[in-house]
């Protein structure tokens, strides 16, 4: 009886010693190392539960056209009286709609909008590209609210006859306001004002940059619940 006990002491001890070494040589691994992975993929995995929403998928698609006329003002000085007038095409995407929500956003948008046209006064083209960030307020009697900021490069060459431009890459930056009143599901009629700046953000000297305002109207084609 006593070697029998003696033998599977000893194959306990050399069992647990076997589990110790080899918890030793891998103590983090089997415990944290899978943590930061499954978090990693846990985020990845909601975005599409946060973002994804009742609507299907080609009802997330926007799309839109308005003309803009924009003037130059006085802040802080007025040299050129710049006035442009250009196309806006818009491309985005819903990313949030919530029409049932408490919150005084019902939408959020992502927006890609282009910029075709030229100057007036004193003359140039305008060709670029801004990305949008829109979101929209309660819906009452068919009118929409909505607010945007965007920013994005252009190609111009108004810097050759305004002195408050250098070069022909500048940037525009602009935020606004508008009124979306809906046609049908899926038209809308829009009319807009932004306040916008453009310069080149340090690229050449001179960049003094101008501000000013622009009006636009145009049709946008999404769904609205």
């Amino acid at each position: 009886m006593l070697p029998m006990i003696s033998k599977f002491t000893h194959r306990r001890q050399h069992s647990g010693a076997v589990n110790l070494a080899t918890s030793n040589i891998m103590p983090h691994t089997t415990m944290y190392a899978p943590r930061p992975v499954l978090l990693l993929f846990s985020v990845v995995s909601a975005i599409p539960i946060c973002t994804a929403g009742p609507l299907a998928a080609s009802d997330r698609l926007i799309f839109g056209l308005q003309a803009a006329f924009g003037l130059e003002n006085n802040i802080p000085r007025n040299i050129s009286h710049i006035k442009m007038l250009y196309s806006q095409p818009q491309l985005g995407i819903i990313v949030w709609d919530s029409p049932e929500s408490r919150l005084p956003i019902k939408r959020f948008e992502i927006v890609s909008e282009g910029v075709v046209g030229g100057a007036i006064h004193p003359g140039g083209h305008l060709f670029g590209d801004t990305l949008m960030f829109r979101v929209s307020g309660n819906s009452r009697r068919r009118f929409v609210p909505f607010f945007n900021v965007s920013s994005g490069p252009l190609h111009t060459s108004l810097d050759q006859k305004a002195p408050e431009l250098g070069g022909h890459i500048q940037f525009i930056s602009q935020a606004g306001a508008g009124i979306q009143r809906r046609l049908s599901l899926e038209r809308s009629l829009v009319m807009e004002y932004r306040y916008f700046h453009m310069s080149n953000a340090g690229l050449t000297q001179p960049n003094h940059g101008f501000n000013g305002s622009m009006l636009s109207i145009g049709m946008r084609w999404n769904r609205i619940r």
